[in-house]
């Protein structure tokens, strides 16, 4: 196998990945012979063996979840499997058949992938069991957007819109319909259903190491199926928007024998099938960029499904289905209960709650200090001295963004500066609104902005550290006296907080092994010590214990995850407070 595949074995994998359905599901049945995933339900003997149209599907393997996660209750009876991208033999089929349709005297609906092997063994199998005795029908399924032209071709290809016949046609027969109408219900479901795909990069069989196509850079291919074939077409790779509006566009052009008729007005249901190798933000993104597209084009968009439904190994690519509701019923089909495990169901609320006002209360987080106070108060000098820190603060911090990012990719995700000076970015925009003669309200402004702003674990424990010394200024009622001290006193208040919330301490290589030696600075300093050597000394035991983190074992924070050799700088966070504090003692603070 290649190094990189976490499979068995090329030639165990379909095997081992069956088997592992089956372990997950209890109500599956794994026939390993034939590669046969079965409900249960069907095969219980007795008067509890359930009767009615069966319906079956299957075909070659790295689709997943297509085909045996959609079987269950409401949706097929049988899966069958071939290897990779192989259709499976017809004694597999006719296997398959036989489970659901011995003694059935409802019948079996073969529902086939329109792929040339899939047809022949299928309709072998199908022809085998009906001489056989058992009532069995077949239904070919082609939903593929890409073709132009179908004339000359071997027709439209079955891709993800026909997990759409799955679910419809499953509610369908559970609720007692016969063969003929299920039947019926197939091919009015083929004429509104229409997909188109694209994708950057082809997939990789297991075993190998380079996938079955390349895409040229800055290209996508478009209108391709689900065996790493190439697809009809090559567009410009772009934005979500560009690309889903070229998609849709393949999708309903007038000139396209395969075009999917959409008109304003119309009500449809979408699938976004992930090809493999998409993350669920990049689908997500994508799917809210078809929803928009489509209601732009006056479409009602009542149902969404995106996800892994029928994937092509690890292609990296997208699929969109739609289906126009041409008959009201088929919505109530789609929401009806279904117990296959890849349905991937939305989280539904009947229509008359739905319409129900809602009152969403006031969610903006209430000032900190609203029912504290003015508490310790500055002279019109000394609130004058704030703000040039502040500012200075401003001015001087984005200088470090760089350098801090380097000392933060040892460990972490790289983003300490960039973290911080979005917090600066919005502290720059809230000082007009700092009432600098109050710096319990100061402090508590800036604990917000850092909360709000900075995000992650950082912006968290700047809010703590600011919103707790916040407190503790605004239970003071000194006046002009005993600066140092007071300061002091809310520092330590702030550093006992992050200690408690955060659960780091000096020497576990965080923010802390700066902090506190800067604290302990301004504790030993004396009220009439001139400001700026305070803020120097402070700033000079903040950088050598910065330092210091060097050398440490990481004891918190996310440098605790990752190994000892790799953490050789010094910790990010603690540089920054060093850096700071050297920026504030800098600050042209004799303004008055």
């Amino acid at each position: 196998m290649s190094g990189d595949q976490l499979l068995a074995s090329s030639e165990r994998c379909v095997d081992e990945m069956l088997e592992g359905v089956a372990a997950t599901n209890p109500g599956l049945l794994l026939v390993p012979e034939q590669r046969l995933i079965v409900d249960r339900r069907w095969l219980v003997s007795g008067p509890g063996r359930t009767r009615r149209v069966a319906l079956v599907c299957g075909g070659g393997s790295g689709h997943e979840p297509f085909c045996a996660g959609y079987v269950g209750g409401g949706m097929l009876a049988a899966s069958v499997a071939g290897h990779i991208f192989a259709s499976p033999p017809p004694a597999a089929v006719a296997a398959a058949i036989t489970a659901v349709g011995t003694d059935n005297p409802d019948g079996v609906l073969v529902i086939v992938f329109n792929y040339t092997g899939d047809r022949l063994n299928f309709g072998l199998a199908v022809e085998r069991c009906r001489a056989a005795g058992i009532k069995v029908d077949m239904y070919i399924s082609g939903d593929d957007s890409a073709l132009t032209q179908v004339e000359g071709t071997a027709g439209r290809r079955g891709l993800c819109g026909t997990i759409f016949v799955f679910k419809i046609v499953g509610a369908l027969v559970e609720r007692g319909a016969s063969l003929s109408e299920a039947m019926a219900t197939c091919r009015r479901l083929g004429e509104n259903t229409g997909t188109i795909g694209v994708a950057a990069s082809g997939c990789r069989l297991p075993g190998a190491t380079q996938p079955l196509f390349t895409v040229g850079e800055g290209r996508l291919e478009l209108g391709l199926g689900v065996h790493g074939e190439q697809g009809a077409a090559t567009i410009k790779a772009g934005s979500p928007r560009e690309v889903v509006r070229a998609m849709l566009t393949q999708l309903t052009r007038d000139d396209s024998a395969s075009r999917l008729a959409l008109a304003p007005g119309d009500k449809v249901a979408i699938m976004v099938n992930n090809l493999g190798c998409l993350t669920q933000m990049e689908v997500a993104n994508l799917t809210v960029e078809v929803v928009r597209q489509l209601c732009k084009r006056g479409v009602e968009v009542v149902r969404v499904y995106p996800g892994p439904l029928m994937t092509s190994l690890d292609m990296r690519g997208f699929h969109v289905s739609v289906l126009r509701l041409a008959d009201p019923s088929w919505l109530d089909l789609l929401d009806a209960p279904t117990t296959a495990p890849a349905w991937p169901a939305p989280y539904l609320m009947p229509e008359e709650a739905l319409k129900e006002e809602l009152r969403v209360p006031d969610l903006s987080p209430p000032p900190v200090l609203a029912k504290m106070g003015s508490g310790y108060t500055l002279s019109e000098a000394e609130g004058g001295r704030v703000r040039a820190c502040l500012e200075a603060v401003v001015d001087g911090m984005g200088k470090h963004e760089a350098a801090l990012n380097a000392l933060d990719s040892q460990c972490g995700d790289g983003d300490c500066g960039s973290t911080f000076l979005q917090g600066v970015k919005a502290l720059s925009k809230a000082m007009s609104s700092l009432h600098m003669r109050e710096p319990g309200q100061v402090l508590s402004v800036v604990g917000e902005v850092a909360g709000s702003s900075m995000g992650g674990c950082s912006g968290g424990i700047y809010s703590i550290l600011f919103t707790a010394a916040a407190a503790r200024l605004a239970a003071q009622h000194a006046q002009h006296t005993h600066h140092t001290r007071i300061w002091a006193e809310a520092l330590r208040a702030g550093v006992e907080a992050v200690k408690k919330y955060g659960g780091a301490a000096p020497g576990d290589r965080t923010m802390l092994d700066a902090l506190v030696p800067a604290l302990e600075g301004l504790e030993a300093a004396e009220d009439d010590q001139e400001l700026r050597t305070v803020l120097r000394n402070m700033a000079t035991a903040a950088d050598q214990g910065a330092k210091r983190t060097a050398g440490m074992k990481a004891r918190a924070g996310r440098a605790t995850y990752v190994r000892a050799e790799k953490v050789t700088g010094e910790d990010a966070g603690a540089r920054c407070v060093a850096l700071l504090l050297e920026t504030l003692a800098t600050a042209p603070i004799t303004a008055s």
